[in-house]
């Protein structure tokens, strides 16, 4: 029987404003629900199982409301040349509803990504009604294994909860994990939806064992399979002569602690003015434009400007496809953390700008130990002078790409495999 735990604790919240009731509530919402996703699992195993042996195909479909944060291509790919298996990218709307919210979709912003995909001439549809403006649940488009690459603002048709009714749900994430070094955020493991996913994938051991340690359910649903992103680099990884400047977007306190804009960003305008003798890459994260007007920290004429004098001097690059360009480059200057797992396969050096605030702070894991770490404009002025020639943290990099099983690791059949393991198919060599 199905009971409304948390609408009631929320209810009774309002009414006592007893905090620790509301959170029993909540916990008794999370426990119904892996009840009700640990029940269906063995009835989803058996009609794929089914589906496999009476020759019919089994649908793969993959969630994305952000083209720029497709990460997923490799993994795409071997299950499309594998004759049991359709698939297909559901192109949605992120759920968040205040505009302010920086992960706040338009149409446009979802019609972008959705002929993003359409161009690249993959299986696509629209998992969102724009006519009516509403979601369109998953079960009309008959799935049979969900992989997403967000965590957050899923819709709850589209969700694992509802899903885990007809599908096997898996999460790629689609960043390099850094919350699990203790920051209050803990995206990496606290949320709901880490639970509910049948499979967790993650980047390497350190994570695996982290999450472990950090996860209610003891990491009981994750597994170590990389990047799967960084199958590109297997093959491909050129010598290149591209700088590029990467900066985030969480400027002015917007919830998240990475971006460095505040002190670097006009320095690193000025300093590529003079310093033409450098192929410059200014590659900014898709919503920092919005984010700089947003927070005030500049107008839209300001951001306007900053971004034509980058244009003038070098590329300006804000697509999704940006491998090629690390493979071509020679170094990367970023407080992006999503590119701090990818390019380091690359084994280039690697500029990890930071701030009082960063919560890149710690340097706990082994990948982020291996980068220059510039604290303040000095710190930059003085890496920007010795790299990339004088890259002497090179071996060090070199050492742990080998020790985190990262380098030519492919994740896409690791995957692959896992799945086909999951419902007791033949896998892959």
């Amino acid at each position: 029987m199905y009971i409304p735990y948390e609408e009631t604790g929320n209810f009774l919240y309002k009414i006592l404003k007893n905090e620790s009731l509301k959170n029993f509530f909540y916990e008794k919402k999370i426990a119904q629900n892996l009840k009700y996703i640990a029940n269906n699992k063995p009835k989803v195993i058996k009609k794929l199982q089914n589906k496999l042996k009476h020759g019919q195909k089994v649908k793969v479909v993959f969630y994305v409301y952000d083209e720029t944060k497709w990460k997923c291509q490799s993994v795409y790919d071997i299950f499309n040349s594998d004759e049991r298996f359709e698939v297909q990218i559901l192109v949605t709307k992120s759920a968040a509803k205040n505009t302010d919210n920086p992960t706040y979709q338009s149409k446009d912003a979802v019609l972008r990504a959705y002929e993003y995909f359409k161009d690249k001439h993959m299986k696509t549809a629209l998992a969102y009604d724009f006519e009516h403006d509403k979601y369109i649940p998953f079960k009309k488009f008959n799935p049979d294994i969900i992989i997403y690459q967000h965590p957050w603002y899923v819709e709850r048709s589209q969700g694992p909860v509802v899903c885990s009714k007809f599908a096997l749900t898996c999460y790629v994430p689609y960043y390099f994990p850094i919350e699990i070094e203790g920051s209050d955020k803990k995206i990496d493991y606290y949320l709901r939806f880490h639970k509910y996913v049948e499979r967790y994938y993650v980047l390497d051991k350190y994570v695996e064992n982290k999450l472990k340690t950090k996860m209610d359910n003891k990491g009981e649903n994750v597994k170590v399979a990389g990047l799967p992103i960084l199958d590109y680099f297997i093959d491909h990884n050129d010598s290149g002569d591209y700088v590029i400047y990467s900066p985030h977007w969480s400027v002015g306190g917007l919830g998240l602690t990475y971006s460095t804009f505040d002190w670097n960003g006009k320095f690193m305008l000025e300093y590529a003015k003079v310093h033409p003798e450098i192929n410059w890459v200014f590659r900014p994260h898709s919503i920092l434009k919005k984010s700089l007007v947003d927070t005030h920290i500049m107008t839209e004429e300001e951001v306007d400007n900053y971004y034509d004098e980058w244009a003038k001097i070098g590329l300006e690059y804000v697509g999704g496809d940006y491998l090629e360009l690390f493979s071509k480059s020679k170094m990367m200057i970023t407080d992006s953390s999503s590119f701090l797992g990818e390019y380091f396969v690359t084994e280039k050096p690697l500029i990890l700008l930071m701030s009082e605030r960063s919560q890149f702070s710690s340097l706990k894991n082994p990948i982020l130990k291996t980068y220059y770490c510039a604290r303040n404009l000095d710190d930059l002025k003085h890496f920007l002078e010795i790299l990339p020639e004088n890259d002497y943290m090179k071996e060090e990099r070199l050492k742990t790409l080998t020790e985190l099983g990262l380098k030519n690791n492919n994740s896409a059949k690791i995957i692959f495999n896992d799945i086909l393991n999951m419902i007791g198919e033949e896998i892959v060599k």
